[in-house]
């Protein structure tokens, strides 16, 4: 593989599901990376949803002059052009030069590609580990995307990979996830919700439950809603005979609320037996010592911060090592580790922090002069002294630096808060128009960890959830979960010496090295990555105090903010990602049978019914009769992805 510049990109381009906005690629992303005698960097991480504000970006690019159009703006930032790249992997259309002989993005033979860029974020973070250390690493998500790989449903979906000082063996395991994707669709809840509900209700109830079926593709989808259904109707039946048992123990919980929490906890339950199993079974094959070995978790159901934690404590792992980029939005990262350690030769290579996202030049002439000004009160320098006294009386905007990766906050897009003051934790709830049982997640410096929450390794990614320590829970309310735990996130002054001063010196003022930590985003938006979105956000919130890379803005918030300037937060959406419009010369060149939109989605959704030539009457004729069997067979549902795990599927229209 030469020196020099290459892309990474999980993204989709087709007409037709631009047109139609049918998601094919969920949580996509894009990433820069340099290689240099076998010095490998990651320059810059772009998930497509910070800059569409769309969140889990699924849209398509309707052809691919705008996916090279969206590149070559993302790349000026950088000071580069497309020319300047050896490569661009991951997304079939997108090509160099270099590339038209043969496709560089290498389809794997065995196992299916997505879920092996999965295995690649998660092992391959720091190669001093992966050529000197064992590793255990799962991929668990609920399903690939066959973008690429068009066979994928015909290999294994879920994968493990033991690796041994650079050695690598990998064997298929099955997956909890499509459990969480399925509870998803069911209660209509996402699964960080539910998992909080799970933990939140105090509801507990001895169930006969049914064994858990075999979860090993996509295909296994409708025995696992089946398990769900039924294990839901044995909690209707206690409901029913039992009334008091969902009478609200807590005081605030509905009885439909506790009937969900329910059904989370059996579900987290029998999640976590499957992975144990899973594990028992890999150190068996390899004679794994755990205490020997880091395990990596990937996948969407690493985000499940409580089994993490979990799994590290019964098995006694060294340490965990998945990087904070664990979902699909993840796949990037692992496309370009795959590319690079497999055309290279020994390649070196330390993810290090999460912030490789965008940065954002702004001053305060720039600040004076957008249609924001009137809005602003005064503008101060940053001052230690100042962020305490600020943060010990309201929460605060943090916008500081590059943006962290992934779909957690980690204290560069954040509200930050005092851990102290319960009412604090009240208000960010009703700031992000969120549940009151909605736990808010703890920054806290490292070397202070053991001392108030039981964790004994670092966690600066926030997937690990575990208990606060018992003489400390009535210290910190705010960053109490309901059952006595945190997510925490454990600070260096190495990865971040700014937040690590402030953490200190809000310890030298209260005693307490924390501070609350949640993502600085509204109700169903992905995290602000643009600072007069950031701006606008506290100005509709009536937040006073917002910080920007150094400056303190404090806003007139005593006057009402009615919207009068919408920044114009989603300029890729409408340049890059608009779809075609749908004339009648369109539909006789890419629909000319008109399929409705469910039957696209399900065409879509099933990598078998690509065979079939939408622009051919015989095929349309017999992708109708396939799928009208296919519905009447499952009472009314299409017989394709009924969740969005690759994706792809009907759910989320």
């Amino acid at each position: 593989m030469p020196d020099g510049y290459f892309l990474s990109i999980y993204a989709h381009i087709c007409p037709v599901a631009a047109a139609y906005a049918l998601p094919r690629r969920h949580d996509q992303a894009m990433a820069l990376w340099h290689l240099d005698n076998y010095e490998l960097k990651l320059l810059r991480y772009w998930e497509f949803e910070r800059l569409s504000g769309i969140k889990g970006h699924s849209l398509s690019f309707p052809d691919e002059a705008a996916a090279y159009a969206f590149i070559a703006e993302a790349l000026s930032v950088e000071g580069l052009a497309l020319d300047d790249l050896n490569e661009i992997v991951g997304t079939p259309g997108l090509s160099t030069a270099r590339q038209e002989a043969g496709d560089l993005w290498e389809v794997t033979p065995d196992v299916a590609y997505h879920s092996l860029c999965h295995l690649y974020s998660g092992m391959f973070v720091d190669s001093d580990i992966f050529y000197r250390e064992r590793i255990l690493c799962l991929s668990l998500d609920a399903g690939p995307d066959h973008v690429v790989d068009k066979d994928a449903w015909n290999k294994p979906h879920y994968l493990g990979a033991f690796v041994s000082q650079g050695s690598v063996s990998v064997f298929p395991v099955q997956s909890p996830a499509l459990l969480w994707a399925l509870m998803r669709e069911k209660c209509s809840l996402a699964e960080g919700t539910l998992m909080a509900l799970g933990s939140a209700s105090l509801v507990q109830l001895d169930l006969d439950v049914p064994p858990l079926p075999d979860i090993l593709s996509v295909e296994d989808r409708f025995a696992v809603a089946d398990w769900i259904d039924a294990v839901a109707r044995l909690i209707d039946e206690v409901v029913e005979s039992h009334p008091n048992k969902f009478s609200c123990p807590q005081g605030k919980f509905t009885v439909s609320e506790n009937k969900i929490a329910a059904l989370v906890k059996i579900v987290q339950a029998e999640s976590f037996n499957l992975v144990v199993r899973v594990i028992e079974q890999a150190i068996a094959r390899f004679n794994i010592d755990p205490k020997q070995t880091y395990i990596s978790m990937v996948g969407g159901f690493a985000l499940n911060c409580p089994i993490n934690a979990q799994l590290l404590k019964v098995f006694g792992f060294r340490d965990l090592i998945s990087p904070p980029v664990v979902n699909d939005s993840g796949i990037a990262l692992g496309m370009g580790l795959h590319h690079a350690a497999n055309l290279s030769e020994v390649i070196n290579f330390q993810l290090g922090s999460a912030f490789h996202g965008r940065q954002h030049s702004i001053s305060e002439a720039f600040l004076k002069e957008s249609p924001l000004s009137g809005s602003i009160a005064k503008i101060d320098n940053f001052s230690l002294p100042q962020v305490v006294e600020d943060i010990l009386s309201n929460p605060i905007v943090w916008f500081n630096g590059a943006a962290e990766i992934g779909p957690r906050a980690l204290g560069h897009r954040s509200l930050l808060a005092d851990p102290r003051n319960l009412s604090h934790k009240a208000r960010l709830n009703r700031i992000k128009q969120r549940e009151w049982w909605r736990p808010v997640a703890p920054l806290v410096l490292a070397q202070d960890v053991p001392d108030w929450f039981e964790l004994e390794t670092p966690s600066p990614f926030m997937l690990q959830a575990v208990p606060v320590r018992e003489e400390r829970k009535e210290e910190i309310p705010a960053i109490c979960h309901l059952d006595g735990t945190a997510r925490v996130q454990s600070v260096t002054d190495k990865e971040d010496p700014l937040l690590s001063r402030m953490l200190l010196a809000f310890k030298d003022r209260t005693g307490v090295p924390i501070l609350c930590n949640t993502s600085l985003n509204d109700k169903g938006e992905p995290i602000i990555d643009d600072p007069l979105r950031a701006l606008t956000f506290a100005l509709e919130k009536g937040i006073e105090i917002v910080y920007i890379n150094g400056l303190r803005i404090q806003l007139k918030t005593s006057e009402t903010f009615d919207g009068y300037f919408v920044y114009p937060y989603r300029p890729f959406e409408n340049r890059y990602f608009t779809a075609p419009e749908i004339t009648e010369d369109w539909l006789k060149q890419h629909n000319p049978h008109q399929l409705t939109r469910r039957e696209l989605a399900a065409y879509f959704s099933n990598p078998r019914l690509a065979k079939y030539d939408l622009t051919q009457k015989e095929d349309v004729q017999r992708l109708r009769r396939l799928l009208s069997v296919a519905e009447q067979r499952r009472g009314g549902v299409f017989d394709v992805m009924l969740t969005t795990p690759g994706g792809e599927g009907l759910s989320s229209h």
